[in-house]
């Protein structure tokens, strides 16, 4: 039940009114403009999720730094897809790793889909089955399951998850002037921490400067709802 809610990411799917749908989750600070992602060339709606196409998203991080005891046991480092990038972190900045490398498992948080019906009925019928029980992480086990190598590994900056930062994770290549999008996982997050006016994790301080900036524009327009 702690990823119920994350079920819903697989709704963008569905949206067969639309050619391209980029989700984003909502703990995350845009830094850089990121319009080529409806430009991604992925498989065509009517190939029906039979290519090798079939969304694009970034790698999820497996090396489980805070050493939660419910995550899976082989979400460690040297399963880790990023980890195959410390050698090369110039190319780290604008190709992800194959979606087959470490445990292939996309990271939900942005993900880049051409919206198809077929699609979505396979992920229904997935769901409705007795494997989805055994997901440790909903939305994004699925996908990895079901479309295993079948998706295009974007990048770690347009999914910078706040974690590849910390010294020892990924900061070999993390590079704060490549990131495009960072994602807060895991608490606290950086709304956490304003009443104290400052963030404790270095990547939380940006999301506080553009909130201060977001809230003076507000002000400026007579805009003060509180939120």
């Amino acid at each position: 039940m702690r990823f119920y809610d994350c079920w819903s990411k697989l709704t963008p799917f569905s949206l067969i009114e639309y050619d391209r749908v980029v989700q984003l989750d909502s703990d995350m600070a845009i830094l850089q403009n990121m319009d080529e992602l409806m430009d991604i060339t992925l498989d065509a709606a009517s190939m029906n999720g039979t290519g090798d196409r079939v969304f694009a998203a970034s790698h999820a991080c497996v090396c489980n730094p805070l050493n939660k005891p419910h995550y899976p046991r082989d979400w460690v480092p040297v399963n880790c897809a990023y980890s195959t990038q410390h050698n090369t972190p110039d190319i780290a900045q604008t190709a992800g790793p194959p979606a087959t490398v470490g445990l292939g498992i996309p990271n939900g948080g942005l993900q880049v889909v051409n919206p198809s019906q077929a699609i979505y009925d396979k992920i229904l019928e997935q769901l409705a089955s007795s494997t989805t029980l055994q997901y440790d992480f909903a939305d994004q086990s699925l996908l990895g399951d079901i479309f295993y190598g079948r998706w295009v590994a974007l990048p770690y900056v347009y999914n910078a998850l706040k974690t590849l930062r910390w010294k020892g994770i990924h900061d070999t290549i993390w590079r704060d002037k490549s990131v495009k999008n960072v994602h807060y996982i895991l608490s606290p997050k950086p709304w956490d921490e304003l009443a104290d006016g400052q963030g404790h994790d270095p990547s939380h301080v940006w999301w506080i400067s553009l909130n201060a900036e977001r809230l003076a524009e507000e002000q400026q327009r007579g805009l003060t709802d509180g939120f």
